[in-house]
């Protein structure tokens, strides 16, 4: 197993971090005119953690597999949809079924 220096590792940490961030500004700016500039931003960022999924497997640098993570985490965060489908109109109490 190859270590890295600290900076790499800050590095690394830092594009996980904002990889993720870009990830959750998908899912909050969806509907407002932010939504393409996050987009734009949301595809670079999963390139370069997918570039730094495969670097750090293919090195043996040991933290491949938590890139991955963060790879797979930006998927399903900028793909669900956590937005309510179906709201009742009104509450329904026993009172009105009897």
């Amino acid at each position: 197993m190859n270590s890295l220096p600290a900076w790499q590792v800050a590095g690394f940490f830092a594009l996980h971090i904002g990889a993720i961030v870009s990830a959750i500004g998908t899912r909050v700016a969806s509907g407002t005119r932010y939504e393409m500039l996050f987009q734009f931003l949301f595809l670079p960022a999963l390139a370069a953690v997918g570039t730094a999924t495969w670097y750090c497997h293919a090195a043996e640098l040991g933290i491949g597999i938590p890139s991955g993570i963060t790879l797979i985490a930006m998927v399903l965060v900028a793909v669900t949809d956590v937005r309510r489908t179906h709201e009742p109109h009104q509450p329904h109490s026993l009172a009105m079924h009897r």
